[in-house]
């Protein structure tokens, strides 16, 4: 019978396992890192259950490195509908010791539409490195407007870029 199956420090878990397993079955434990810090980190997964060994635990390592985005909110002001501002630049830093690898970039929010991002980030930052994400408001109807820039990467960190400007009249 398993009781528990846990995951400590910067890792966490998931399983198929159950609460029991016949003789000769076997189950499935996904483990994945998620750092808080850069630099080496550990931690383990630990199985309790009715076996005379238990519990039994896995020790983890990994290697963190952390995401920063600068400046963490953007205000373009005011812009008229139906047009769209000069490019405000969001630097994404790895400040870590190891690659980072980046699964996607874009705008989510109420009103995402708003803003248009292009980046020269591409699937990876290298360590100790930085690359830019040009972000545009095109306002699509009038007042206050807002979104964020949201990275993906295989990282802990980076919380996302606020976004907001302020549509108004053409006329």
């Amino acid at each position: 019978t398993i009781s528990s199956i846990v995951a400590s420090g910067d890792f966490v878990s998931e399983n198929n396992c159950g609460s029991s397993l016949l003789p000769g079955e076997s189950c499935t434990i996904r483990v994945a890192f998620s750092p808080t810090e850069k630099g080496d980190r550990t931690g383990a997964v630990t199985i309790t259950d009715d076996a005379a060994n238990s519990p039994q635990v896995i020790t983890l390592t990994g290697t963190g490195t952390v995401v920063e985005l600068t400046p963490t909110s953007v205000n373009f002001g005011d812009q008229r509908v139906g047009t769209i501002s000069p490019p405000q630049t969001v630097r994404l830093t790895n400040t870590g010791s190891t690659s980072l690898s980046i699964r996607g970039i874009g705008i989510v929010g109420n009103n995402f539409g708003d803003f248009v991002e292009t980046t020269t980030c591409g699937s990876s930052v290298p360590a100790n490195s930085s690359c830019a994400i040009d972000v545009r408001f095109r306002p699509t109807a009038t007042g206050l407007r807002t979104a964020s820039v949201k990275v993906q990467h295989d990282s802990g960190g980076a919380q996302p870029v606020t976004l907001r400007g302020r549509g108004v009249s053409s006329e």
